[in-house]
This record gives C-alpha cells, structure tokens and sequence, in this order.
C-alpha cells in the first residue's frame, strides 16, 4: 500500500472514493472519479467491471483517510496491490487546493 498527497492526483488518475453518496452528494472531487462507497465494495467485482490487470493505481480518497486505508487492505487482500492511500483525503485536497465542488 502506497500513501500519496492530494496534490499528487492528477486529472487522469484512476480515483476511487469510498465516501457515502450523502458525502459525495455534499463535495466531492472536481476529477473524474469512481464513487463506491466502503460498505459495498467488492473489489474483486470492482476489479472485473473496470478490467483493471494490476498496472493501474487506484487511488483511493475519503473523507480523511481511514476508510481508504480499509478499502486499499481489501483490494491487496484481494491480490491487488497497486493501490495508493490519499492522505487526509478530502480534508487535506480541499486545504491544498484541488479542484472541488462543493453544493
């Protein structure tokens, strides 16, 4: 597992966030990201729907942190280990500055 800093998602990257949609609903990314949220994340079928082969990150962002670092532990249990932590998630990319759009 892999931590990086919000500053460090670009445009292109492969974003997962783990938020609830009420969350998500209220700020989210300005990014193209992929919303699924903790509780229903299945990574193997994650996996098969986005025909991921391993050579892509998937970068994971909550809201601070910690349900990323859970969901990147499910995916590497899983056998995926490209994964990367973002750290203090929304927190930290709205305090650096990142695209986010807030309703």
């Amino acid at each position: 597992m892999k931590f990086i800093k919000p500053r460090d998602l670009k445009a292109d990257s492969f974003i997962l966030d783990v938020r609830d949609a009420r969350e998500h609903s209220e700020e989210r990314l300005g990014y193209p990201h992929i919303l699924e949220p903790l509780r229903t994340l299945r990574p193997e079928i994650f996996i098969k729907e986005h025909a991921l082969d391993g050579s892509e990150t998937i970068n994971i962002i909550c809201t601070s942190g910690g349900r990323a670092s859970q969901a990147a532990q499910m995916f590497e249990e899983k056998g995926y280990d490209n994964v990367a932590v973002v750290i203090g998630g929304m927190i930290e990319a709205d305090y650096e500055g990142l695209p986010i759009i807030k309703n």
